[in-house]
């Protein structure tokens, strides 16, 4: 049944897109992983309902992520097969050029925000790397844009503050305080409410005056998947190595994600003084970093999907367009770490026909890439987490069918 599933997204994959027919799988590598064993039979365990804790998995990324196209349908697909564990964590606040499939959140007063990949901006940045900081009057107001699945869920936010709490106002007016947990002088500090379904939408965070959000969690309280879309438009690999290294052990061990997805590169594939060297210390840092902070976490590789100069007109080894300057470097540098260091990978860029593939999809009908040969349209980001989750599923069905078949011998 599970094969024959899989089929029939092939095919569903393939009609999706003609000119890439013959790339309309790409398959999950995986260079050694020690946890994926434990992330495939953990899937299986939920999908055959012998699991009942939620299974996490946190994306990182830069604009490909911060628009949850992508993460948004790969987090579709692996609720609707192993069940749905809430929205998951998301930003302290709207973020200008960003957006959640989920949720639609306004900030309404003071607010000053924080940024980790902008230099000028400094702070014990916590996982994501935005700090949010209210400057008096400020409430950040959550409005879920689909019916909540019914049940208990629990709001989580990682704050800081002063003297006086944060405080959560229900739909119908109802305040709750929200102190926080731990060490009053760590730099973030957990707050907690539960709440009906019913309740989940028309929240209210009322922050403190010179309160700083580091992070919202919204989580369901039954078995599932959350997948944590947070990204940072415009963002490297290297801002990871910005957040601070005490908070990101605490939230990471406090999450315990069995699968991290890192989703960079585009950004680093336009620079055109890229230094190989240079770029893989600082990758080969972050995933150090990650592993670290979430022992019991696989890493997924992405890479680097195919993109392009919009302009000039011009003939680059068969594309009908320039490729960015740095991208063949940093593609060959993402799979060169994820063997050195051990971890899964998948090849975006051939999923999408090689790199040549952005000037096709800007062709196709409807047009999966944008004009400007960078970011794809929601078709174009559909299609590509359609096939991650494809090439998930497939990698978890071989793995478990070699220790079945290891276990038999």
């Amino acid at each position: 049944m599970k094969y024959l599933t899989l089929c029939l997204w092939l095919l569903v994959l393939a009609k999706a897109m003609p000119a890439l027919a013959a790339n309309k799988t790409t398959p999950l590598l995986d260079y050694g992983d020690r946890k994926a064993p434990a992330l495939w039979q953990s899937l299986r365990d939920l999908e055959d309902k012998k699991r009942l804790e939620p299974i996490r998995i946190i994306q990182l990324g830069d604009s490909h992520t911060a628009g949850d196209y992508f993460s948004g349908q790969l987090r579709q697909r692996l609720q609707n097969q192993f069940g749905n564990a809430g929205i998951g964590w998301l930003t302290p606040g709207y973020i200008t050029n960003q957006r959640s499939s989920q949720v639609l959140l306004r900030s309404t007063g003071s607010w000053k925000l924080s940024d980790a990949k902008q230099h000028k901006h400094s702070g014990a940045f916590p996982v994501g790397g935005f700090i949010n900081t209210s400057a008096g009057n400020s409430i950040l107001e959550i409005k879920v844009k689909e019916v909540p699945a019914a049940g208990q869920w629990r709001l989580n936010i990682w704050q800081n503050s002063r003297q006086t709490p944060w405080s959560l106002a229900l739909p119908g007016g109802k305040v709750h305080k929200l102190p926080g947990q731990g060490d009053a002088k760590a730099n973030w500090r957990l707050s907690t409410h539960e709440l009906d379904a019913n309740k989940v939408s028309g929240l209210k965070l009322l922050a403190p005056s010179g309160g700083k959000l580091g992070g919202v969690i919204l989580d369901r309280m039954a078995p599932g998947i959350t997948l944590d879309a947070l990204g940072n438009n415009g963002s490297v690999a290297n801002v990871i190595n910005r957040w601070d290294s005490s908070t990101l052990r605490s939230q990471l061990q406090w999450r315990n994600p069995q699968l991290i997805i890192l989703a960079y590169g585009t950004n680093e594939a336009f620079g055109k003084d890229l230094v190989p060297e240079t770029y893989e210390a600082e990758l080969r840092q972050a995933i150090r970093s990650l592993r670290g902070a979430a022992p019991e976490a696989a890493i997924l590789l992405v890479g680097a999907p195919s993109s392009a100069k919009s302009r000039p007109p011009h003939i680059n080894g068969g594309c009908r367009v320039p490729l960015p300057p740095s991208l063949i470097k940093v593609q060959n540098s993402q799979r060169r770490i994820a063997r050195q260091e051990g971890t899964l990978y998948w090849d975006w860029s051939a999923m999408m026909g090689g790199n040549c593939g952005a000037q096709f999809w800007l062709k196709q009908k409807p047009a999966f890439m944008r004009p400007d040969l960078v970011h794809m349209s929601p078709e174009g980001y559909v299609a590509s987490a359609d096939a991650l989750y494809v090439a998930l599923l497939d990698e978890m069905d071989k793995a478990l069918r070699r220790l079945e078949a290891a276990q038999k011998n």
